[in-house]
């Protein structure tokens, strides 16, 4: 299976990923842009998989990407390794949480070449917080399939 692949990660790339259980995950024809426009204009494909600085080293891109790759809609986590406090209108600490309760949204992501599209009607630079807010009734039913690396569609 072949499918669209757009890298933020460090200059911007696109190129196809192709995948099969027995052979894994493949990266080819990788080209750098410019313009993202262009990669929607020029690109006919309805769905891609886009990664960014979040999405962290290339074993862990592969194992998220071999699990995007199997259905619609899904976005990886990563467990949060920072202490996580709440802090009342003054600054001060008024407790500490269960790091282990919560988990980070981060890249890979599967994502329609429409939802990119809109998004970048309205920014002109990548930002997955930003890309969230724009579409989070896409993605707030997800639930964790697997601990600490995807969430997925009920």
């Amino acid at each position: 299976m072949k499918f669209l692949l757009i890298d933020f990660k460090d200059n911007p790339t696109v190129g196809y990923i192709d995948y099969s259980p027995e052979s894994g995950v493949d990266f080819f024809n990788r080209k750098e842009f410019s313009n993202i426009a262009d990669v929607i204009k020029n690109y006919k494909e309805e769905s891609c998989i886009l990664i960014d600085e979040l999405s962290g080293e290339d074993s862990f891109i592969t194992v998220a990407i071999k699990r995007l790759l199997d259905s619609d809609y899904k976005l990886t986590t990563k467990n949060i390794t920072n202490a996580i406090k709440t802090i009342d209108s003054s600054g001060k600490v008024t407790s500490h949480l269960d790091r282990e309760k919560y988990k980070r949204l981060s890249t890979p992501i599967k994502i329609e070449i429409k939802s990119l599209k809109q998004y970048f009607d309205n920014f002109s630079e990548w930002s997955f917080e930003n890309y969230l807010k724009l579409n989070n009734f896409t993605y707030k039913q997800y639930q964790a399939i697997e601990e600490g690396l995807t969430l997925e569609s009920k």
